[in-house]
């Protein structure tokens, strides 16, 4: 039974002693290091440009409506049109509505005349009163009568204002300054009070451009002043879709109510001239918000940041080629690199290609890569 054990035991040795060894008696093969893409972390002096993208609105926008049913008589302006405050667009056949402006008129006039009947009478019926010729019934009833006179020249004055505003309405005026669509109805066409689009007219100058921040970067440039003592958000910049820089500043003047609870983000607007209506509404456009040159910045590529669960992470590069991950606060966006705020000395080499094939304390082989090759550099 000894015999046995010794027996098994001797095998269980050579197995294990295999498994330790190749073939030909060699040690089995180091983990394989993998193959990853890495450069020095940057420092320099560095202007800090808050990038946003946003489109442009008009500062007044109204989707015009007639107030009064009926067809267009007469078309004043076409699409694109610039229109002054008060210019006659559109007319909308005012017959109707002048004859019952007129019919209300006559019968204001009967009511007027049957009133001024009634006060001549409740007068002498006052002073038959007081002389007892009539009863106080009779004094009552007039005045009664009296009462009810007055209350139907109201009425009557009331439905004539009422017809009087349906004849102006039918005179469609522009409510201010500014350019018409392209899409305005043609004479002849039947509207609806209230319901049919005329024309679409929006004023151009100034112009909002709507935009979205993180409260942290609002709070940030809320608080930066520039050497001249302005707040970046006061002196904004556009960049238009084909690269040219729009010529005039503009500041933030409006503020949402709150951060959004599904984003996480700030809505504001800021304004810019536009005297030769450059910007329209509806274009896009990149707004620069320049904070100042930061001194001795830190940068690392924006491909070397990994985000995990709301939180920002590089790979750094130890001497013993292993990685480790340091989690970073981000600053502003410059280009393709990331301002890191905190989580780096400086001194770190991190890792720019292959982040997704590695993880804590892996072996790896660097292939260091310059700053100059960060656009033509592909994923390994």
């Amino acid at each position: 039974m000894l015999c046995k054990k010794k027996k098994l035991a001797l095998a269980f040795l050579a197995a294990a002693a295999l498994a330790l060894t190749g073939c030909g008696g060699q040690k089995a093969a180091a983990p394989q290091e993998t193959l990853v893409k890495t450069m020095e972390v940057i420092q320099r002096d560095t202007p800090i440009v808050y990038e946003y993208s946003g489109f442009v609105e008009a500062q007044n926008e109204v989707q015009m409506k007639s107030r009064v049913t009926g067809m267009i008589t007469e078309k004043h302006i076409n699409g694109g049109d610039k229109v002054e405050n008060g210019q006659l667009m559109f007319v909308i056949d005012p017959r109707s509505y002048q004859a019952a402006s007129l019919n209300y008129q006559a019968q204001l006039a009967s009511a007027q005349a049957n009133l001024s009947r009634i006060r001549r009478d409740a007068e002498r019926y006052q002073k038959l009163y007081e002389q007892g010729a009539i009863s106080k019934q009779t004094l009552d009833n007039t005045l009664s009568e009296l009462k009810q006179g007055e209350a139907q020249v109201n009425a009557q004055a009331a439905l004539l204002s009422a017809a009087q505003v349906d004849v102006g309405e039918t005179n469609i005026v522009a409510p201010f300054s500014g350019k018409v669509s392209a899409n305005e109805l043609a004479a002849g066409t039947f509207v609806t009070a209230g319901n049919t689009i005329l024309a679409t007219i929006s004023n151009s100058d100034p112009v909002r451009v709507k935009f979205n921040l993180s409260e942290t970067e609002y709070l940030n440039l809320m608080a930066v002043k520039s050497a001249a003592g302005h707040a970046p958000l006061e002196s904004l910049t556009i960049v238009l879709s084909d690269g040219s820089t729009y010529p005039l500043k503009g500041k933030l003047t409006q503020v949402d109510r709150s951060i959004s609870e599904g984003t996480g983000t700030l809505t504001v607007k800021a304004e810019f001239s536009n005297p030769d209506n450059i910007l329209l509404p509806g274009m896009f456009a990149r707004l620069q918000a320049n904070v100042g040159t930061k001194k001795n910045a830190l940068l690392v590529p924006q491909r070397a940041v990994t985000e995990i669960m709301y939180k920002a992470f590089v790979y750094a590069v130890t001497k013993e080629n292993k990685v480790e991950m340091k989690e970073v606060k981000l600053g502003a966006r410059v280009g393709r690199l990331w301002v890191v705020e905190s989580g780096l000395d400086g001194t770190e080499t991190i890792i720019v290609e292959g982040t997704q094939k590695v993880k804590k304390d892996s072996a790896v082989k660097t292939q260091p890569i310059t700053e100059e090759e960060l656009d033509t550099t592909t994923n390994i």
